[in-house]
């Protein structure tokens, strides 16, 4: 076989595992971030959510029809959620004023809480 050749496959087999080797960073970097994200403290979340529980109810089920439920909602959705009313991006008079007193790390452990009540769902009979 012509040395040519070889040096080809060489070269194809090396740009193959610089791509290989790149999708192993990439997942890892991403395993590692998810892993940072769900690091939040869901019992300091439950501490800082008494003061939640006047409007979105004790159990994270709001009773009120202008106030939603927060139980079991997804996690990014509620970090972007109090995130928005910390930024100014949504607004509303009372979240609005207590989403400014909360760090980051309060709306990360806030979000862990209500994402880990199990909200279960029964069916009316037929």
């Amino acid at each position: 076989m012509p040395r040519g050749y070889l040096l080809l496959g060489a070269f194809i087999w090396s740009n193959y595992m610089k791509k290989i080797v790149k999708i192993c960073s990439i997942a890892l970097f991403v395993a590692l971030s998810a892993s940072v994200v769900s690091a939040a403290d869901a019992t300091n979340g439950k501490q800082l959510a008494r003061k939640c529980s006047v409007c979105h109810g004790r159990d994270g089920l709001s009773r009120d029809s202008e106030v939603p439920s927060l139980a079991g909602q997804p996690e990014f959705y509620l970090r972007k959620s109090m995130t928005d009313f910390k930024v100014g991006a949504r607004e509303d008079r009372r979240m609005s004023l207590m989403a400014r007193a909360w760090d980051d790390e309060d709306i990360m452990d806030l979000a862990a809480w209500f994402s880990s009540i199990i909200v279960t769902v029964e069916m009316p009979a037929e």
